[in-house]
């Protein structure tokens, strides 16, 4: 076994799990109301496959040849778990994986049963959603891998060559954690943190995303879910003022306690050395500012967006109807955040995103207390006053403990908003705890809804 330098694997093996032998190994797996669509890969072994299915503990296994990469099961029974796996003929075999059936809105580009352990030196849940478009058109989404008190170190990428209706597996990126694609001057960069707490990363891909450079490490964290650390979001890369810009805090949810914080770079910069980049440093909650809630931990998941008048702000996460608001200083991109205001804000009780359109308005989606079974689309033309424009899916008569549509990652495609969506449906763990990574498609000038 050799070193290696580069942040991306075609699939990530813990080391000490390697062997000199590949394995069949399923990279994607997509159900729906009565099939499973899989794909699979086998490294260097050319032979005959197949694939054993059965319903969970009937130990009754049926088995079909493959030939295909991507193929489907059909025939399964609805709302109905099934394990499955890859066998070699007088060779080896995949990791049993798990599956239920069922209806789920939009296109799903990748699913995790809570019960799977594929990933479990990551996590067993699905989360933090990004979505990018590539010059040649092509979709790209990636995710990674959470669990409560989990390393949570793994993401994983698709494509989509047909505008979001189908998707296949691009590679996997260790260790990433809240990773956000973003695209500048023809190159793809991600950045993200080594996990939860972790170092803030970033990583260029010259590709479309098959092959990444090993990651620079921009800010050391923690690594310690009861320390202090780098803690972000798939929150949006901003180019205004001749930089890029972006939110992140340091903090932990053990310490109740985020201070919040602009990272930027002059756009002409090398964005893999380190050394370019700047911080604003850390602003802390102050209890007295004007609207502010008492004891609160502060701010998260934010926003940086320029306004009409060309100010820098962040734009967080704070309470159920209220969005903090802070100023930067583009003239001078490492002096501290500011306090400006709190603005109501409908979406602010859990992670939103905002971005403006070419034609001057500011989108913005996420979540209408209570709950997270309603995500929904609202309009500002100043970034303080906003209105309500349309649903991406509108599921208000579901349990909000067991469903959610949440954490989501916009693109504009002309008159179409390309939504990314953190799906806890169809028996997951809990609303929090997603199975699903979903792709949706909405006209901006139609109130959209799915319905079953």
């Amino acid at each position: 076994m050799k070193g290696y330098n580069a942040w991306n694997y075609a699939p990530y093996i813990p080391a000490g799990e390697r062997t000199g032998t590949s394995v069949p190994y399923i990279c994607r797996l997509a159900p729906s109301y009565n099939k499973v669509e899989v794909e699979w890969f086998h490294n260097n072994y050319e032979g005959v496959h197949r694939i054993f299915y059965s319903k969970v503990n009937s130990g009754s296994w049926q088995e079909q040849l493959i030939s295909e990469r991507t193929f489907t099961i059909e025939g399964l029974e609805q709302d109905m778990e099934y394990m499955l796996y890859i066998k070699a003929d007088n060779g080896p075999q995949s990791i049993v994986r798990v599956i239920r059936t069922g209806f789920v809105p939009g296109a799903v580009v990748n699913y995790l049963h809570p019960k799977d352990n594929q990933y479990s030196f990551s996590g067993q849940y699905l989360c933090s959603p990004s979505l990018v478009k590539l010059p040649s058109g092509v979709l790209l989404a990636s995710m990674d891998v959470y669990g409560r008190a989990a390393p949570q170190n793994l993401t994983l990428i698709f494509r989509s060559k047909d505008g979001g209706s189908s998707w296949q597996y691009v590679t996997d990126i260790f260790p990433c954690f809240w990773g956000k694609m973003f695209l500048h001057k023809d190159a793809l960069y991600m950045l993200g943190v080594s996990n939860e707490y972790g170092d803030l990363l970033i990583g260029r891909s010259d590709d479309e995303g098959n092959t990444w450079t090993a990651p620079t490490v921009i800010m050391r964290g923690s690594s310690n879910i009861k320390e202090n650390g780098n803690h972000k979001a798939p929150v949006a890369v901003l180019q205004s003022h001749g930089r890029l810009w972006t939110g992140s805090e340091f903090g932990c949810w053990h310490k109740k306690q985020f201070k919040s914080s602009l990272y930027s770079i002059d756009e002409n910069d090398d964005l893999m050395q380190a050394n370019n980049w700047t911080c604003t440093g850390f602003l802390a909650h102050n209890d007295t500012w004007p609207g502010a809630e008492q004891e609160c931990a502060g701010g998260i998941e934010g926003n940086v967006v320029e306004s009409p008048k060309g100010e820098i702000f962040n734009i967080l996460r704070y309470s159920k109807s209220k969005a903090l608001m802070l100023k930067a200083n583009p003239d001078n991109p490492e002096e501290g955040l500011t306090f400006y205001k709190f603005i109501e804000f409908p979406l602010a009780h859990t992670k939103f995103e905002i971005q403006r359109h070419d034609n001057g308005i500011y989108y913005a989606v996420g979540n209408k207390f209570p709950g997270r079974t309603v995500l929904s689309v609202y309009t500002s033309e100043d970034l303080e006053h906003w209105k309500f424009k349309c649903d991406v899916m509108n599921y208000y008569q579901m349990d909000i403990k067991e469903v959610g549509f949440q954490y989501p990652s916009f693109y504009f495609d002309e008159d179409d908003l390309l939504v990314l969506s953190r799906t806890a449906f169809n028996n997951a763990a809990n609303f929090h705890d997603s199975n699903y990574i979903t792709f949706h498609r909405v006209k901006l000038c139609v109130h959209q809804q799915y319905t079953r």
